[in-house]
């Protein structure tokens, strides 16, 4: 079967999983939009856009380790078993560490919803890190599979806790914890984690490997933490949390464009990385990323147009303003999947550094962007720099890489 095989049989089977998922999380929206006044959706947001951005920070991106070492040893079992107890490893010491430092937190600082997002960010880092071993195993069906399991269970949660019971912001909280939970427990049994999992396997100088690759990610993860939650954090001290949920169903709604991107990263990579030391590999990227572009940017231009048409229809009147920051936000995610797409190779390539400075660079632009735009034209302030920083790292990745 040829490369571009590969990749769309892997597209299509991670799209049949993620494809459920975005059409549950676009059927959530009119729900939290219904349920939740813009005080409690912007809390949501801002508590579930720290725990997903910080989870992978957490674990040092020792998934990502996984993924692509995993790639390299998919005909060794041995080497397989030392790559995941390593990972678990390095994991559940950082959990420790990290869980420390925020009981102290807790002592000093009064934080909502504590046991709730301590929970949460638990439960995403171990089903963050066993989506990523399916992948690796090159078992995109599981991934596949869990993926509808995480959004049915996210669907009947938040119907029984929020719709049924009033719940709300608690009730969503709980929600993603169990989708997250049942998630884990899902993968952990159907791919038989518990035969790979020992605290004897691993060496010290694979772990190091792995911290060597991974470490590079920490400080790109926390780049996109300041690119995703700056904007978010700075609209609520300067707007309102009433603001961030406004801006909060803007991006949910842009959301759609890169959740459909992020089916079609997930086979790219993977296909990059098992194919990096071909012979013809470079014309494979060219053709395949040039078609990619011309194909998402005709997505992100459809999706702008048929905004006026069903934004009305998914959203309660109270969140109309969030229509006007659309179109900013889906060019905003055009541009994210051209970084993705570049990043995809230099994570193939084990080059992660070149990824870390691009990130830290579109953080410091989108910041500081956000900071002064936000006290002039208010949220079209922060959509415009979200824009602007994505697009500086994309014109800057396609220059390095000539």
């Amino acid at each position: 079967m040829s490369r571009h095989k590969d990749l769309i049989k892997n597209t299509l089977i991670i799209a049949l999983g993620k494809f459920s998922t975005q059409f549950i999380s676009f059927f959530l929206l009119p729900l939290y939009t219904y349920y939740l006044s813009p005080v409690e959706l912007g809390l949501v947001d801002l508590i579930l856009t720290y725990i997903v951005l910080l989870a992978p920070v957490v674990t040092i991106q020792m998934e990502m380790a996984a993924f692509r070492f995993l790639i390299d040893a998919r005909n060794d079992k041995t080497e397989q078993k030392n790559i995941i107890s390593s990972v678990i490893q390095i994991t559940l010491i950082a959990i420790i560490l990290v869980t420390g430092a925020y009981l102290l937190a807790g002592m000093f600082v009064s934080i909502p919803y504590f046991w709730h997002i301590l929970m949460a960010i638990y439960t995403a880092i171990f089903a963050g890190i066993f989506l990523q071993f399916a992948r690796g195993f090159g078992d995109n069906k599981r991934y596949s599979i869990a993926s509808v399991v995480s959004g049915v269970v996210t669907l009947s949660s938040v119907l029984i806790l929020v719709v049924g019971n009033g719940y709300k912001v608690s009730g969503v909280l709980t929600a993603i914890i169990l989708s997250n939970l049942v998630c884990s427990i899902y993968l952990f049994k159907a791919l038989r984690l518990y035969e790979y999992i020992s605290l004897s396997s691993g060496t010290n100088t694979l772990r190091q490997k792995l911290i060597k690759y991974s470490s590079p990610l920490v400080a790109n993860g926390i780049s996109w933490w300041v690119i995703n939650v700056s904007d978010r954090t700075i609209i609520a001290i300067v707007l309102g949390l009433s603001a961030t949920g406004i801006y909060a169903v803007s991006n949910k709604y842009a959301a759609i464009f890169a959740g459909l991107f992020y089916i079609f990263s997930m086979a790219w990579t993977e296909s990059i990385s098992v194919h990096i030391n071909s012979k013809d590999r470079n014309k494979f990227i060219s053709d395949t990323g040039s078609l990619s572009i011309k194909l998402f940017g005709s997505l992100g231009l459809m999706l702008i147009a048929l905004t006026p048409f069903v934004f009305n229809v998914l959203i309660s009147k109270e969140f109309n303003d969030a229509y006007y920051y659309v179109p900013i936000l889906i060019i905003a995610a055009l541009f994210n999947a051209i970084v993705g797409l570049y990043s995809g190779i230099y994570v193939a390539m084990k080059l992660t550094k070149k990824v870390m400075h691009t990130s830290i660079i579109a953080a410091i632009i989108n910041i500081v962007l956000t900071l002064i735009l936000v006290q002039f034209i208010g949220i079209y302030g922060a959509a415009i720099a979200t824009a602007v920083a994505f697009g500086v790292m994309a014109v800057y990745l396609s220059l390095i890489h000539i």
